[in-house]
């Protein structure tokens, strides 16, 4: 089977996901392609699409697809080790489609540091199998660190498959606050595949039981649903029973639903738009927070700064609502988040998903006078939609001590080649 090129699987993508996709980095792009989502979570993501393939090896127990992965870094036979861009607040999907069968599978990226060149990822048939059939189809595979689940998806079923992807990431980030730190190291395919089980009962218990009943409830209703946590698994995850379980999913039902109260917003406020000196740092003091701080710092952040802004994009000026009457207006960071950029309002900016893209992918910068600077790559697609912006002042907070640092305008235009 001849392999798709990037803007065939890039329009796969958008075609499957459908009216979803708010805007995306182009079809034609190179790797990775960028999607930015409606409404929910992930609201960005970052696609490395490759073919899917039968293998179709004599020595294998099983039929098995897989893919041949070759990352950016890997072009021109570099053999060492690479990984994808994790930059960013974007979900990274490392993951393959099968023309023939109409179907996706997509892997574990973040049980992976890096990838050797070429590095095959495998799915069972069986898994793609249940995927044609219901929609979304999932297994077990001993690879990453620690075993992963793959997920396959008929095309209609995209959406559903990258929430899941989503949440099995953000599952093991909220077990990895309350569980021991080795609670994912394992000796044996067994103990793998229990972990692969636990992961699946914690969604299941978070998103298909009735939050109104008791949590001894819920586990009984999630076993009934998916699988049985057995003391086997209990006494690889560290937990002495049942009732540390119940303990554990208590404690991770605030983090899961994510949303901080009032309180825990205003109570960051301040830290979002204290003075600063002349010579800010450019990042976080407080190197550590724990996730309760952290989501609560990141709405302030978001809040203080669209307001500051008048809910406006400070380059085109756009206030558009989704037909549900949410804002598109984003609170985008001058010193990349990735870096730990700071959480002040003078080290941000309001601006639309594809202005705030283009800022961040180094389309855009702006001078200490805020007159916006196109970078100059006239032979690109996506040049002559930017040119038109060159030298317009950007729309401004009316308080001085709420508009852009020149500190944090200047990383900004160094990082992406303005200044050079």
């Amino acid at each position: 089977m001849p392999s798709l090129d990037k803007s065939e699987l890039h329009s796969l993508v958008i075609e499957s996901i459908g009216n979803d996709v708010v805007q995306n980095s182009g079809v034609d792009s190179d790797p990775p392609f960028e999607v930015y989502l409606e409404e929910g979570e992930p609201s960005r993501c970052r696609f490395y699409m490759f073919t899917l393939t039968s293998t179709g090896s004599e020595h294998r127990s099983e039929d098995e697809y897989r893919i041949d992965l070759r990352l950016p870094n890997h072009e021109g036979g570099n053999v060492s080790p690479a990984a994808p861009d994790r930059s960013g607040d974007y979900l990274v999907l490392v993951g393959g489609y099968n023309p023939e069968r109409e179907v996706f599978a997509f892997w574990d990226d973040d049980l992976y540091e890096s990838y050797g060149w070429v590095r095959h990822l495998q799915i069972k048939e069986g898994t793609l199998d249940e995927a044609e059939t219901k929609g979304v189809g999932f297994q077990h595979r001993n690879g990453g660190s620690g075993g992963e689940t793959v997920i396959a998806a008929r095309k209609g079923s995209l959406r559903r498959a990258v929430q899941m992807r989503y949440r099995l990431e953000h599952t093991r980030d909220l077990l990895s606050e309350y569980l021991p730190g080795d609670w994912r190291s394992n000796s044996s395919d067994d103990e793998s595949i229990r972990i692969h089980r636990f992961e699946l009962f914690v969604d299941c218990f978070f998103t298909q039981t009735d939050q109104t009943h008791t949590v001894s409830e819920r586990c009984n209703r999630a076993e009934e649903l998916s699988y049985s946590v057995s003391s086997d698994i209990l006494d690889q995850i560290g937990l002495p029973d049942k009732s540390g379980l119940y303990d554990i999913l208590s404690r991770m039902g605030s983090d899961w639903l994510g949303e901080p109260t009032p309180h825990e917003i205003e109570a960051e406020r301040d830290s979002v738009e204290e003075q600063i000196p002349s010579e800010p740092t450019l990042t976080e003091e407080q190197e550590e927070f724990n996730e309760t701080q952290r989501r609560a710092r990141d709405s302030a952040f978001t809040k203080v700064v669209r307001g500051a802004y008048d809910e406006r994009c400070a380059v085109c000026g756009s206030k558009r609502l989704s037909p549900a009457g949410n804002p598109e207006i984003e609170a985008a960071h001058i010193f990349p988040k990735s870096m730990n950029g700071r959480d002040h309002v003078q080290n941000g900016i309001a601006l639309c998903r594809l202005h705030h893209w283009a800022f961040d992918c180094g389309w855009i910068s702006l001078s200490d006078d805020y007159e916006i600077l196109v970078k100059d790559e006239s032979g690109l697609n996506g040049y002559d939609d930017f040119s038109p912006l060159e030298g317009e002042r950007i729309h401004l907070p009316e308080e001085d001590d709420k508009r852009p640092h020149p500190k944090f305008l200047a990383e900004h235009r160094q990082m992406n080649g303005f200044d050079s």
